[in-house]
This record gives structure tokens, C-alpha cells and sequence, in this order.
């Protein structure tokens, strides 16, 4: 279960007794709160089920099936990556906000704000839980050179004053500060292996998952272990160190 003010997510098996079981206990919280639950608003996302689970499930929740890739938050689940024409809406919200802002009236100094700021940000909360593919960042990375440079939704390689790699190099190191975001998406995923060797880690970091290679390896050089009594151990490397508390210090 993930529960994040009125969004809630249940993740459960397709079987007949599990899904009674919850409809109970939404029965008993609309008793004891007074709060009714609208099946017309109830999503339900099949993963790796026959036809006879989908008859179970409706049996018991006569909601709308909806396919993977589903929203949560507004960061899309899928057990996989995500297809193109998913990733094509977030460049679409991106291109949207260009035409409003009347970037020609605006100086470089100003567009470069906007850029850093609004243009890059609208990415960040999918950066969270997915990588983008390479041909996302490169469609998002044109919208935001055709504003930096032109002030619209597309620009010419000869109108592009400084290369791309400069533009997002930080301000001191001779660069404009625009976040890259491929690195950037390195580091929001990042805090997920951290949040995993926690004390008192969450449900959901015993679900099976395999980190990006370049973020298990970025993790693996930013963290200091050192061992303690054993009693805070939450995972080993080698047997010689089944008795030894491997803590996270934290990061150089």
C-alpha cells in the first residue's frame, strides 16, 4: 500500500479472498468515518493476469480497467520502460509553456531564468521513479535551446550562441547553471538506494529491483561503510561479515 493524502495505491494479489478482504476493510472506514468510497473514481492496473483473474477482480470491483502505464502523483507506474508516446506527453507539457511567455520580449538573461527554472523543473517529479530515455531528454533539450536562444519552439543550430554541453555546465565552472538532465536524473534516483540501507526503511524497499548501472556505481563511490556491533546489519557482502553492522555514514 502507498498512501499520500487522498491518493492511495494497494498492490495485491488477484485472488477472490484478497480482494472481499479489502472491500471489507474500505466497508468498515466508510462506518467509522462517514466517507464513502466512489467506485466510478477507482482505477485497476492488471499485471500479468489471465482472463479468469479479470473476472475475479470485477466480481469484487466493478471499476475501470485501466493499462499500464498508470499515474500516481502524477509519476507514472509501469513495470517496464516507458513507451515513446508516453514520454510524449511530458514534451508536450514542456512545448506548451513556451508560446505563453512571449520569449521574444525577453532579454537572454531572462529566457535563461525561465529555462533553468520552469523548463527544467517540469521533468524532475517523472526523473523521480523513471529514466527518461535518450530521445526524451534530446526532444526536451530542444525546447529548451529553441527558448534560450529564439524565444519560441524552435531555433536554428547557427542561432545557438554557446554549445549545449556549455549551456548546462554550473555557472562556476564558466557554464549557464541549466541543469542536464541526464545527470540530474542520476541524482534524483540516487536517494533511493540510500532511502533502501535506512534504519527503519519502508514496505516498498523489499520489492525486487535492480538499480541503473551508472547509479549503482554512483552510489557505490559516494558512501562510506563502516562496521559497527551487528545490531542495525540490514544487508552483507561477503560471510565473514554476517555479524557486522554495516552503516551508512554518509555521503563525501
Amino acid at each position: 500500500m502507498s498512501l499520500y493524502a487522498n491518493d492511495l495505491v494497494l498492490f495485491l494479489a488477484p485472488t477472490l479472498e484478497g480482494f472481499r478482504c479489502i472491500r471489507a476493510i474500505l466497508d468498515l472506514f466508510t462506518g467509522a468515518s462517514g466517507l464513502i468510497m466512489n467506485l466510478d473514481k477507482c482505477l485497476i492496473s492488471l499485471i500479468w493476469c489471465s482472463k479468469e483473474d479479470i473476472a475475479l477482480v470485477q466480481q469484487a470491483f466493478p471499476c475501470q480497467l485501466l493499462l499500464l502505464p498508470c499515474r500516481y502523483l502524477g509519476a507514472p507506474l509501469s513495470i517496464g520502460r516507458l513507451r515513446r508516446s508516453d514520454e510524449q506527453k511530458l514534451v508536450d507539457a514542456i512545448a506548451s509553456h513556451i508560446p505563453t511567455w512571449k520569449g521574444k520580449l525577453l532579454n537572454v538573461a531572462g529566457r535563461t531564468t525561465l529555462t533553468r527554472t520552469t523548463l527544467s523543473a517540469i521533468p524532475v517529479h517523472v526523473s523521480i521513479t523513471c529514466s527518461l530515455s535518450t530521445w526524451a531528454i534530446r526532444q526536451i533539450d530542444r525546447h529548451r535551446r529553441a527558448f534560450l536562444w529564439s524565444g519560441t519552439d524552435a531555433v536554428a543550430s547557427g542561432s545557438c550562441k554557446v554549445a549545449w554541453p556549455v549551456v548546462c555546465t554550473p555557472k562556476c565552472y564558466g557554464g549557464l547553471g541549466v541543469p542536464d538532465l541526464r545527470i540530474l536524473g542520476f541524482a534524483l534516483r540516487l536517494r533511493w538506494e540510500w532511502q533502501k540501507r535506512e534504519p527503519g526503511a519502508p514496505a516498498w524497499t523489499q520489492l525486487p529491483s535492480k538499480p541503473e548501472r551508472l547509479v549503482d556505481a554512483m552510489f557505490s563511490c559516494s558512501v562510506r561503510v563502516e562496521l559497527g556491533d551487528g545490531v542495525s546489519a540490514r544487508f552483507w557482502t561477503d560471510a565473514w561479515l554476517l555479524k557486522a553492522s554495516m552503516l551508512l555514514v554518509g555521503f563525501r
